[in-house]
């Protein structure tokens, strides 16, 4: 339960070392603006997201993810989920196969955590892939801006950086900095490509490090099709995604705790 509850913190992110943006950008992957508008603070930085795509970003996702956990003792774990995704704030995941009746629902600041077709668990918690990568894009910048705050993030630290050979706003933390919650959004796209979110205080503070990359359009959206974790610097966990389909239509019952074993699901419609 640890494990899943450790890997279903992440929607997205890139493995090492693998350039987001390679060669030519691709359809549906906006190039960089010829008017770029020079950015200087997060609040700047978070309008700008929101008023760059605004109308133009995908109301549901949905897609199966393949998942490696790499152990201590250096073997590889491998599992399935098939997640769904619902802008602004909705994501349910189902770990295959869906018989286990086992999962997570993020929806409305709350998680849901399932097994065996039971919830075991609720929380307060607010899901920071799903708001960088989907809700920035639809909500009012002033609700994402409190949602960084509620995710520790100190929106007073503003730097411009590089990673990966390109350019990027870094909202949270310092150069050199790699313990704080912080953003990487790379600059001339407006697309968030690291998230390093704090754990831990004192001597035992500690942080996961999600890299986001390989973006490929998806029927005309940009979106990130692979992702690793790294913890002290080790990759912990990989997802790969295929069969992305955007904009299918969703039964509000997907993202409904007390329906969780008969929800509606798209394929049954």
């Amino acid at each position: 339960m640890i494990r899943r509850r450790f890997a279903a913190v992440v929607v997205f992110a890139a493995v090492s070392g693998c350039s987001v943006f390679r060669g030519a950008p691709e359809p549906g992957i906006p190039a960089p603006r010829g008017d770029r508008v020079e950015i200087g603070s997060a609040a700047q930085l978070v309008a700008e997201m929101r008023d760059r795509y605004d109308g133009k970003w995908y109301k549901t996702l949905t897609f199966l993810q393949n998942n490696t956990r790499y152990t201590s003792d250096g073997r590889e774990e491998k599992s399935q989920w098939t997640k769904y995704q619902s802008i602004p704030g909705k994501l349910r995941i189902e770990f295959l196969p869906r018989s286990s009746g086992s999962g997570i629902i993020f929806s409305n600041g709350r998680s849901y955590t399932f097994e065996g077709g039971t919830r075991i668990d609720a929380r307060r918690q607010i899901h920071p892939l799903v708001l960088l990568t989907g809700d920035v894009y639809v909500l009012p910048a002033s609700v994402t801006l409190r949602r960084l705050d509620s995710l520790g993030v100190n929106r007073s630290r503003f730097r411009v950086d590089r990673w990966e050979g390109r350019r990027v706003y870094v909202v949270g933390a310092a150069a050199g900095d790699t313990l704080s919650s912080q953003l990487w959004v790379d600059a001339d796209r407006l697309l968030l490509v690291r998230w390093i979110e704090a754990q831990g205080s004192g001597a035992r503070r500690t942080a996961s490090d999600t890299r986001l990359g390989a973006y490929r359009n998806i029927d005309g959206h940009a979106i990130p099709t692979e992702m690793t974790v790294y913890r002290g610097g080790r990759p912990a966990f990989k997802e790969v995604y295929a069969d992305m389909r955007v904009n299918v239509a969703f039964s509000p019952s997907l993202f409904e705790p007390a329906r969780w074993k008969t929800a509606l699901h798209p394929e049954a419609r």
